[in-house]
């Protein structure tokens, strides 16, 4: 056994008996060796283990569990047969009490180290009513492995998938779908199969449309299984194929083509009704995001609102209220018909849709010298295109709304906005839209210096 004060004994293939400190973001027990940060995957804090190190850097290594030789009384007993080998669920062996709690120090401890902010406000995470049953959208990856079919990345092994037919975070509807696509993709050959199955179940009845990813044009058994998906069986309602290219399908090539049945899906958030084309991003748990995107209606004040990443208008609509004026930019033309759309079908009025680049649009207004009282973005992952965030410091009049999918690329976003000393942070909501994962959304509320210093009433020019 190599002693845990040896930082030399951190080197792969090694064991150590660690004692786990916290959870850091993204899942992993933190502990430390000689200085040096170990990540062991499932650990849980208060606990302490036999693990092996499976990688090591110069910053950190990580390792994985051989034996708990001390359990924590927080650590509870996941509820899913999956878990010990799928890549997915990383907190489902704590309490969601618990769960909500850390995803909150996470957010806080990221706001301090990277975007360096001192006693950030950060507020107890909004949570989900249902932290099971709750995701309306899976992606899953098609195995390059024979007698395999689709499912999610093994843990530890992302080069790997592992089917999940008994997986508890989809609805039971997109649950059912999956079960028969997995049956009839698993004995398919390689060159015959998608890359990747996107599965998204509608409002209501929710019949399921799928999008099928892979390389070139649908081969004919795949044609004759969508087919059979949507006329003969009615487990999905559509299917569609988007051909990409490029190291593990990363570039879109083309436009989507309908293999059967229909293109777009119905989905419901608050009183609004979308209709969403297959393959446009959509939030996979629509009744937690309703309740954000409420949030952030209500903290918009009077005149006009720049959203720029505006998707297929699901946050848009919710903007309008009180008959306020909404610019909404959205750079993938076939969403941005969508949105205007919706609007139209929903009865809103007061927004002017735009497809442009987010970088070009922020270029042409500062060129311009327009501005807006309120901008309001939820872009994604990666945040804001370089020097996006000092550009957007010169737009916004009152106040800005960032809503991330990364509490990482936030906070450095929103390093770069507080430097330039206009806007001061005033809180930052966290939201388990993904309950049982690392993932935390949130939404972080800014405002002028100057109109904490003194109240004043602007409005932008026309």
């Amino acid at each position: 056994m190599i002693p845990p004060t040896d930082l030399t004994g951190a080197l792969p293939g090694n064991q150590l008996e660690l004692e786990i400190s916290s959870l850091a973001y993204g899942g992993g027990g933190v502990s430390r060796v000689h200085g040096l940060v170990v990540l062991v995957d499932r650990a849980v804090p208060g606990e302490r283990v036999l693990a092996e190190i499976t990688h090591r850097s110069k910053r950190f290594a990580r390792g994985k569990i051989l034996r708990i030789l001390s359990p924590s009384p927080e650590r509870g007993e996941a509820p899913c047969r999956h878990f010990r080998e799928c890549g997915g669920c990383t907190y489902q062996a704590l309490d969601y009490a618990l769960q909500l709690r850390t995803k909150r120090e996470q957010v806080k401890d990221l706001l301090e180290r990277i975007g360096r902010i001192p006693n950030p406000v950060v507020l107890p995470t909004l949570g989900s009513d249902h932290p099971l049953r709750y995701r309306q959208r899976m992606s899953y990856e098609v195995a390059a492995q024979p007698e395999v079919g689709i499912g999610l990345h093994r843990l530890a092994e992302p080069e790997s998938v592992l089917e999940v037919p008994d997986c508890l975070l989809p609805v039971e509807e997109l649950r059912v779908a999956y079960r028969r696509i997995l049956e009839d993709l698993r004995p398919l050959p390689g060159p015959a199969r998608p890359h990747r199955v996107e599965l998204h179940a509608g409002w209501g009845a929710r019949a399921c449309v799928a999008l099928l990813r892979g390389a070139g044009s649908p081969s004919p058994t795949v044609r004759r299984l969508a087919e059979g998906w949507v006329a003969r069986e009615g487990i999905l309602q559509g299917v569609t194929w988007i051909s990409e290219e490029g190291p593990g399908g990363i570039v879109e090539k083309g436009s989507p083509i309908l293999l059967a049945g229909a293109g777009t899906v119905e989905e419901k958030l608050g009183e609004f009704l979308f209709r969403i084309p297959t393959g446009s991003f959509f939030q996979a748990n629509p009744p937690l995001a309703a309740q954000v995107f409420e949030i952030m209606g209500a903290k918009c004040g009077p005149g006009e609102i720049l959203e720029l990443y505006a998707g297929v208008g699901a946050l848009t609509l919710f903007l309008t209220e009180r008959g306020r004026r909404v610019v909404a930019v959205e750079g993938r033309e076939e969403s941005l018909r969508a949105a205007s759309e919706n609007a139209r079908s929903n009865g809103v009025r007061g927004v002017e849709f735009l497809l442009l680049d987010v970088g070009e649009a922020l270029h042409r207004w500062i060129r311009q010298g327009r501005r807006f009282e309120t901008v309001v973005l939820d872009p994604p992952r990666t945040g804001l295109p370089h020097g996006g965030a000092r550009r957007l410091a010169r737009l916004a009049i009152s106040r800005i709304l960032y809503l991330s999918c990364d509490p990482a690329t936030l906070a450095r976003d929103l390093r770069e906005l507080l430097e330039t000393g206009d806007w001061k942070l005033k809180e930052v909501l966290p939201v388990d839209l993904f309950p049982q994962t690392a993932a935390i959304e949130c939404l972080a509320e800014l405002e002028s210096a100057a109109s904490r210093q003194a109240p004043r009433s602007r409005t932008s020019p026309a």
